[in-house]
């Protein structure tokens, strides 16, 4: 690999990705973490159909249930832990969440990787769909420790979901409060969980493959390029910003992986939640798709449906959609305190409230 000149690399994995992905739900997730040891974590939901998703809240001790291949009754469970998130579809299947432990799950789409484990007639009542694995991470563990032990227990199979007309290829990430992280994959029938020391998650190929192509660009930073002497001629810098120039910017998975990674080595430590909040927010803005920038010959156009940040420490969840960039906040403390049972909180067709400050001109 590290043989393969740059440009031919780049290409090379442009091909792979469109064939992995065709049209890419191009979800990307970035992790910022402050001094003081506040956890963000920021994340975009791609997809080329509207998913209709709205923030939900499930108190604990609700009954769940999952399904098998054929359509008979899987895996039940009780939440022990109360948790918030997003679902979609007005369903109660969640895309990702933090808990009143503060730990965040977040599922991502993986395809032409996901490859679960053949169900088995007896073990039924340990299956489990993919749709149902951050509901029941969130609502069942407390740790990373816990999350290990409790995939131990299950087995994820390929599960249709009738409304998406698919079985939902998916990765996960996890990460607790104190700002550590893994990444859950089903490959080859089996679960296989890695540390993820960069922070950075987003869709196929696999995520120690996207580990290793980080090595490719290691010659990028911050840091500007000085003036270089050709013979009698000194070439200086046009403009700010020569230390990223080859960073890639196209919506590949690959592209998106390398640009958030190196984007938030680079960023400015944070000293607080709040500016690391605001951070965040920059930082994804890097990776969202408006609409027609990635599609497919039948003009199905993946784009950001909203962006989801979260803050594991004061358990929050802050959210903008395409279509209303205003920033809100929902609180899971408050919510423990006054709902008993599972609610919502519309995130789509919400309209924008644009503040008129014309009569604060002075």
């Amino acid at each position: 690999m590290q043989n393969i000149p740059r440009y031919l690399y780049v290409i090379l994995c442009t091909i792979l990705c469109l064939t992995i992905t065709g049209v890419a739900n191009a979800c990307t997730g970035i992790q910022v973490q402050a001094t003081d040891g506040a956890v963000i974590f920021a994340r975009t939901l791609e997809f080329g159909t509207p998913l209709k998703s709205n923030i939900m809240f499930s108190p604990a001790d609700q009954n769940w249930a999952s399904s098998t291949p054929n359509n008979k009754k899987g895996m039940a469970w009780k939440n022990t832990y109360a948790f918030l998130g997003t679902n979609i579809l007005d369903e109660r299947i969640f895309i990702d969440g933090i808990n009143e432990k503060g730990l965040y799950v977040g599922g991502f789409w993986f395809p032409n990787m996901a490859n679960y484990a053949k169900p088995v007639g007896e073990s039924a009542s340990r299956m489990m769909a993919p749709a149902d694995v951050v509901s029941f991470l969130l609502g069942t563990c407390g740790s990373l420790k816990g999350v290990e032990d409790a995939l131990e227990d299950i087995e994820i199979v390929g599960v249709k979901n009738k409304q998406l007309g698919t079985i939902p290829p998916m990765h996960w990430i996890v990460i607790d409060n104190a700002g550590n992280a893994i990444v859950i994959e089903p490959l080859a029938g089996e679960i296989v969980i890695a540390k993820n020391p960069v922070g950075v998650f987003t869709n196929s190929p696999q995520f120690l493959w996207h580990l290793q192509n980080l090595s490719n660009y290691i010659n990028l930073s911050a840091e500007n390029i000085p003036s270089k002497k050709f013979k009698e001629y000194t070439a200086t810098a046009i403009g700010e910003g020569t230390g990223m120039m080859g960073i890639p910017g196209d919506y590949t998975p690959p592209s998106r992986f390398v640009r958030a990674a190196l984007l938030r080595n680079a960023a400015t430590p944070t000293r607080t939640a709040d500016e690391a909040l605001n951070q965040a927010f920059m930082l994804i803005s890097n990776v969202s798709i408006a609409k027609g920038l990635a599609r497919n010959g039948s003009n199905i156009a993946d784009y950001t449906q909203w962006t989801a940040v979260y803050d594991l420490q004061r358990k929050r969840c802050y959210f903008r959609t395409y279509m209303n960039q205003d920033i809100r906040v929902v609180h899971l403390d408050k919510l423990l305190k006054q709902k008993d049972n599972v609610v919502s909180i519309p995130m789509w067709d919400v309209p924008p409230s644009y503040k008129d400050i014309t009569d604060s001109a002075k």
